[in-house]
């Protein structure tokens, strides 16, 4: 079988696919990277066929701050969305429609596995009429769901007849603003003799199937994932630059690790107040950078050590708690080694990310705003108190093995793929 995977440089949205397709290759099946041209180093690294974007956007290295979305620059959730529209969504939708179709007719793939942020790939699957899958890094970002709560503000699960008005509410209202994106939606599907969408969010409708990179343990432990959509598991690792061992002080003291996201959302700020409130506490502190971070106007403490990588699975297991900014990844590591986090989201996916972890109740959630002395309070509680790394230890007992969850998605789209063919037929 012949799989597509297309996905844009965002950090945590690279792993996901190539860690797929690399499952299926293994498994005998031809696999394709499409990418911004940046990421052809990590195909190379798992002797995965790459190709890069020519029409549609490419963003550069990671960790820069002009990358062509800088969703960092507001946190106006219309603005944000606006953003989204432009940068990925709607505005090059027909650009990413067209490198798809032409590398597709030269590879003739059997299924496409896209990015759920690439609408213009959603669009080439359905001109061309081949199978379409969605691969997530992250829990659901769309309001199309109604098990959950509405993606963005970071709510917590409805138990009550006013939080379920709110989450209605709050669907509509975002499914509308999504709705900034469809004019050039629908320019780019009429270049392509496609009928026009009445709402940006029905592109969504084309795909057969949605792959979760989450755990159903952690998106709110609800049943079954509805009808299209299932549950693979977390889908991330330690990329390539960050390998490394570092090995922490055994002098008592707790070690806490601060890390703030590899993709630049402006987290100086929140840093410094993160160093300087382990400052004040009588904890090891350890930074990792990663590459969109330099140590320029970074406090310096004797208690805190500055690193500019390092694996986060060698670190995590020597800690006793993580300050972070509650991506996904960053978010599920600690957790998945039974250590408890203290959240303080900038925006993406960490609201909701943050939600999750304080209704697990194996952290603390806090605004990015919280002063040095609110963060040491919160650091302080999740060491002091034994329920928060109990709760983290118990999530980390139902938490799916990640090695594992590869395996799980490529075992879908295969079956996906195989009955896509017996139709045909």
């Amino acid at each position: 079988m012949r799989l597509l995977f297309a996905t844009f440089e965002g950090g945590g949205h690279v792993p996901a696919p190539m860690l797929v397709a690399q499952a299926l290759r293994r498994q005998g099946h031809e696999v394709l990277i499409v990418s911004d041209r940046c990421n052809a180093a990590a195909a190379a690294e798992k002797g995965l066929p790459f190709r890069p974007w020519d029409r549609a956007p490419d963003r550069g290295a990671l960790g820069q701050a002009d990358s062509g979305l800088d969703d960092w620059r507001t946190r106006w959730p219309p603005a944000v969305i606006r953003r989204l529209c432009d940068g990925v969504i709607a505005a090059p939708a027909l650009a990413y429609a067209l490198d798809v179709m032409e590398i597709a007719a030269a590879f003739r793939p059997d299924v496409i596995v896209s990015n759920e942020l690439l609408f213009g790939v959603m669009m080439a699957a359905e001109k061309m009429a081949v199978p379409l899958a969605l691969l997530t890094a992250s829990v659901w970002c769309y309001p199309t769901r109604t098990d959950v709560p509405a993606f963005g503000p970071g709510f917590p699960l409805a138990v009550r007849a006013s939080d379920r008005s709110r989450d209605q509410i709050t669907r509509a209202v975002i499914h509308r603003l999504f709705d900034a994106g469809l004019a050039d939606l629908n320019s780019a599907r009429r270049a392509l003799a496609l009928a026009p969408l009445s709402h940006a969010l029905d592109q969504l409708k084309v795909a057969d199937r949605v792959l979760l990179g989450a755990s159903q343990a952690f998106d709110f432990d609800g049943p079954a994932a509805p009808d299209g959509f299932e549950y693979c598991g977390p889908l991330f690792e330690t990329p390539g630059w960050a390998q490394g061992a570092a090995v922490l002080p055994d002098n008592g003291r707790p070690n806490v690790l601060i890390s703030f996201s590899t993709t630049f959302q402006d987290q100086k700020p929140v840093m410094r107040r993160a160093m300087k409130a382990l400052a004040r506490l009588p904890v090891n502190g350890v930074v990792t950078l990663g590459p969109a971070v330099d140590r320029t106007g970074l406090p310096s403490a004797d208690n805190i050590r500055i690193l500019s990588h390092a694996s986060h699975d060698v670190l995590v297991p020597q800690c006793a708690a993580v300050l972070c900014h509650g991506g996904h990844g960053t978010l599920l590591r600690p957790l998945s080694h039974g250590v408890p986090v203290v959240a303080l989201p900038m925006g993406r996916d960490h609201p909701d990310n943050a939600a999750r972890l304080a209704w697990l109740g194996a952290g603390v959630r806090l605004s990015e705003h919280a002063s040095v002395a609110a963060i040491a309070r919160a650091v302080r509680t999740v060491l002091d108190d034994p329920s928060y790394r109990a709760k983290a230890a118990a999530f980390a007992e139902r938490l799916e093995d990640r090695r594992l969850s590869p395996a799980r998605a490529a075992a879908s789209l295969l079956a996906m793929g195989g009955q896509a063919a017996r139709r045909a037929a």
